[in-house]
């Protein structure tokens, strides 16, 4: 069901999106990047914490496996649809405009880059094995030269050893790719230490970026074929996900979408009423002619 209308900032500011629940899982849909990214902005010159995270279909596995994942990624501020298959499904279900946004290079990522850089806020990054966010950093320092960076954390060891060291370090930005709610508690445990920056999940990006910007070539990003590439390119990690996971969530969105379609129309029916009641005359009106 659609449960509210605008989704409001911790900062009490109305970012534009519309969150849904769709097949058990907070998400947001909006038109296109541009509400994310002033929201965003808002908070990053207010200093008001602001956390994004992003779902795919295999969020609905994770969240069948992982008690209170729902309850955390409605802890965020956006949860935005990642992939053409979940902005698919709210569009279905919900009958509301739902643009696929992703932290990668054909989406996200390059707009809130350019805005650290045209600004000059302060990033980290955090994920991957060791070495691999330092490489990141210096993927992306060399497409942005005026980015700042203040540090970069592989994905493995103590979380609260880390979590102190980046409020000490009080980023910006922290961009986090740790896989699905290792990702989402790491920025609430960042949070709940007091860090007031804005932070987005970004799943498999950073690795992604050890293999060079364009990780998608033009042709694929068209015609909406990231996820065969993808898995092509990893198929130990991801052919669980892809032949796994996707299969169920196909059944499920043509089943809340018919549950969603009838439930509309029985609405409908039950809302038509006649606009007045008709009023029939008694039998003595009747039999003594007093009808008009």
């Amino acid at each position: 069901m659609l449960d509210i209308i605008t989704t409001q900032t911790a900062s009490g500011s109305v970012s534009g999106l519309r969150r849904t629940r769709t097949l058990g899982l907070p998400v947001d849909a909006t038109f296109d990047t541009t509400g994310v990214l002033d929201a965003v902005a808002r908070n990053l010159a207010s200093r008001t914490p602001y956390l994004v995270t992003f779902v795919n279909p295999s969020s609905c596995a994770v969240a069948t496996s992982r008690p209170g994942y729902a309850d955390r990624l409605a802890a965020f501020d956006a949860v935005l649809p990642d992939g053409s298959g979940l902005s698919l499904a709210v569009r279905l279900i919900h009958h509301i405009p739902a643009a696929r946004i992703s932290f990668d290079t054909t989406s996200l990522a390059p707009k809130l880059l350019g805005l650290a850089e045209q600004y000059g806020y302060t990033v980290a990054l955090v994920g991957g094995e060791p070495g691999s966010a330092e490489q990141a950093m210096q993927r992306l320092a060399d497409a942005f030269p005026m980015l700042r960076f203040v540090g970069a954390f592989h994905g493995y060891g103590d979380t609260d050893v880390r979590t102190r060291k980046l409020v000490a370090l009080d980023p910006d930005i922290v961009i986090c790719g740790m896989g699905s709610d290792h990702q989402e508690k790491m920025l609430l445990a960042l949070k709940g230490a007091g860090w007031t920056g804005c932070g987005f999940t970004c799943g498999g990006y950073l690795d992604q970026l050890n293999g060079g910007m364009d990780y998608y070539p033009a042709w694929i990003d068209r015609l909406n074929l990231r996820w065969a590439y993808r898995l092509a390119k990893e198929p130990r990690r991801l052919w669980r996900r892809y032949l796994l996971d996707y299969p169920p969530f196909v059944v499920a969105v043509v089943l809340a979408a018919c549950q969603m379609s009838l439930r509309r129309r029985s609405d409908r029916l039950t809302e038509i009423r006649p606009s007045q009641s008709i009023e029939l005359p008694s039998r003595d009106a009747i039999g003594t002619g007093a009808i008009p």
